[in-house]
């Protein structure tokens, strides 16, 4: 029998979808690019921008949050190539065939092998993740309650705190979170919040600290930005504040981190009762995934992002309403693409002769884990 989905995570699932397609509109759109420092666009691209950070950590959340319990599955690795394949490929061919694209050996390998040529980089993560994932339970689940919290805050103080702090050097080289140590460091807290957290109901203000935990992170730059103005800014390591997009954000800060984590919490706290309502959100967040496909594909993010034209938005005063109106709409249209493609594929994913393959794996790499024949 298939487990339900808990509604409240996918709920939370599809927000943090959202976020991932306004860093894209923010900063694939250019619009924190082209909007004049000190102008109100400014801010509030900024602000988008900024309060969008914490989407990947949230993802990762969740799903070290349901690994922690569940069985390593050959399957689900197919599977989710597959559609990865489909749309990297699918994609690139239809580029290809009728669009005004460079055809190159390059790009035809970069998407007929998409995972292992990092054509998405979080897909090439999050597989090293999966594929470490009954190592990484087997380690928490012999840690006691103590010594994961001691291995928790060694990792973030590693991955996440001594960037942030010795933000002038490069020395563990964490990639600011695009990189699988980033991941395997928040699979400990979703691991842990699964095995110790208990909610306690009060969503409304856990969900307040976690927004203003969000607005920490754009309120960073503005402070940064002001400091730099100051005689303090004549100080030359003071300009590395600003590397990137300034030093908190990053998928891995401080700050990111902190916001992704309160609002998982706040999520925890949420009580969807089983029902249509909790069916129509378990059902479009089963599609979030394809939305990232489709819309952050290489191609297709050129072309979506200039058609658009979002940087004609900058100075006008409906810029906020607008950007979220796009970006809902780009998650809607993606997201019927990809319930469509999952129609389509349902009588595969749903072969019993190709699962019952797949369980055989699933069984051969059993016994060589547990030292078998």
């Amino acid at each position: 029998m298939k487990k339900e989905r808990q509604a409240n995570l996918e709920l939370l699932r599809i927000i943090a979808m959202l976020m991932v397609v306004m860093m894209h509109l923010a900063n694939h759109g250019n619009l924190i690019g082209f909007a004049k420092p000190g102008s109100a666009s400014y801010y509030v691209a900024w602000t988008l921008f900024g309060v969008s950070f914490p989407a990947i950590t949230v993802y990762l959340l969740i799903s070290s949050y349901f690994l922690i319990d569940a069985k390593f599955s050959v399957w689900k690795v197919a599977k989710m190539g597959g559609q990865v394949f489909f749309y990297a490929a699918g994609i690139t061919a239809l580029f290809w065939i009728f669009g005004d694209v460079e055809h190159t050996l390059k790009d035809m390998v970069f998407s007929l092998l998409p995972i292992s040529s990092d054509f998405y980089w979080f897909i090439s993560m999050y597989v090293g993740m999966y594929l470490l994932a009954p190592v990484m339970n087997r380690l928490i689940r012999a840690l006691t309650k103590r010594q994961l919290q001691c291995a928790m805050a060694l990792s973030f103080v590693l991955v996440s705190v001594w960037p942030n702090i010795i933000y002038f050097s490069s020395a563990l080289n964490t990639a600011g979170g695009v990189s699988i140590s980033w991941f395997l460091t928040v699979y400990l807290f979703g691991a842990y919040l699964k095995l110790y957290y208990r909610p306690d109901g009060h969503f409304g203000k856990k969900l307040l600290y976690a927004c203003l935990a969000l607005l920490l992170i754009p309120a960073s730059r503005f402070a940064i930005e002001g400091l730099l103005k100051t005689p303090l800014g004549k100080i030359s390591i003071l300009d590395d504040l600003m590397w990137g997009y300034s030093v908190f954000y990053s998928y891995s800060s401080i700050l990111v981190s902190a916001a992704a984590i309160l609002l998982f919490i706040a999520f925890l706290n949420l009580e969807i009762r089983p029902g249509r309502t909790a069916r129509i959100v378990n059902r479009i967040a089963g599609a979030a995934f394809g939305v990232y496909l489709i819309h952050d594909h290489l191609y297709l993010r050129e072309t979506l992002w200039e058609r658009i034209n979002t940087v004609a938005l900058l100075d006008k005063w409906y810029l906020l309403p607008a950007c979220l109106a796009l970006v809902t709409a780009v998650y809607a249209v993606c997201t019927m693409i990809e319930l469509l493609r999952a129609g389509l594929f349902a009588p595969l994913d749903n072969s019993r002769r190709l699962r019952g393959f797949f369980r055989e794996i699933d069984d051969k790499l059993g016994r060589l884990w547990r030292g078998g024949a």
